[in-house]
């Protein structure tokens, strides 16, 4: 499988290694994930996995300054995102308006498991239309949290609320929605702007459905993700390599979904 990829999802966690910890009950080796200290050697390693962008979460504000100098000198491979607490209110839209203003970030990360809200929740309702007034992707996660957090929170079935009140909203779900997977696929085939990013679990972990959706009905909307630090990199592709994905869905898994998602035109070369 050589199709060059987008990945939809990376934890600025790698400026500090051994950040994780609290995934180590699922991910033993996580705190061993090398740090990685400038934009260049990140697009590096990433070659070695036949990955040429991604789009990097900010989860700490000193992380900020760092993924918008990648950005700059990447413009085209680097895509700043932003962890986002809604419990902070007003404030926090302030925050957000000054990172899009300032980093150029792009896309709101608002995992569930954090508020211990459900995402139909309405102290969520002023960041989905903040996103939509700045053109952002909205990315929540879906399914059993890895931290020991109560997971209920993250059933998909919320999304199909959400995307009936913001019709606009590009609203990516994260994590494959494990356990649900049904309500994961029937949500995203419900929607015209909802989509998935297939990261956080290990590929050879994916139910026989939830491929089977990537080469059907939702070839259009599933996107190639780990969530780096969480999945290494070429454990993910040599994994997706051995899945019965089609030909003709490969450069969408890879790519076209992602430019779509993130209404950004990745260069993978």
């Amino acid at each position: 499988m050589t199709e060059r990829a987008v990945d939809s999802l990376i934890n600025s966690s790698f400026l500090s290694s051994g950040d994780e910890a609290a995934l180590s009950h699922l991910f033993k080796d996580i705190g061993t994930r090398r740090k990685i200290d400038s934009a260049t050697a990140l697009l590096e390693i990433l070659d070695e996995s036949g990955i040429g962008a991604c789009v990097i979460s900010i989860m700490e504000p000193d992380h900020a300054q760092w993924v918008m100098e990648a950005h700059l000198q990447y413009p085209r491979k680097i895509l700043p995102a932003m962890m986002v607490n809604p419990l902070n209110g007003f404030k926090e839209i302030e925050k957000i308006k000054a990172y899009h203003e300032k980093y150029n970030v792009r896309c709101l990360r608002i995992p569930p498991f954090r508020t211990g809200l459900p995402p139909t929740d309405r102290v969520y309702w002023p960041f989905y239309i903040k996103a939509l007034e700045l053109d952002m992707a909205v990315s929540q996660n879906a399914g059993m949290p890895g931290p020991r957090r109560p997971g209920f929170v993250q059933n998909p079935i919320y999304y199909d609320e959400v995307a009936f009140h913001f019709q606009d909203l590009r609203l990516i779900m994260t994590h494959c929605g494990q356990p649900w997977i049904e309500e994961t696929l029937s949500t995203i085939s419900h929607w015209e702007h909802v989509y998935m990013s297939c990261c956080a679990v290990a590929p050879k972990y994916w139910p026989e459905n939830f491929v089977h959706f990537i080469n059907t009905r939702g070839k259009h909307k599933m996107m190639f993700g780990t969530e780096y630090p969480t999945i290494v990199w070429e454990r993910a592709r040599r994994e997706i390599a051995d899945l019965p994905v089609r030909d003709s869905v490969i450069r969408l898994f890879f790519k076209e979904n992602a430019c779509r998602a993130y209404n950004f035109d990745f260069d993978v070369s």
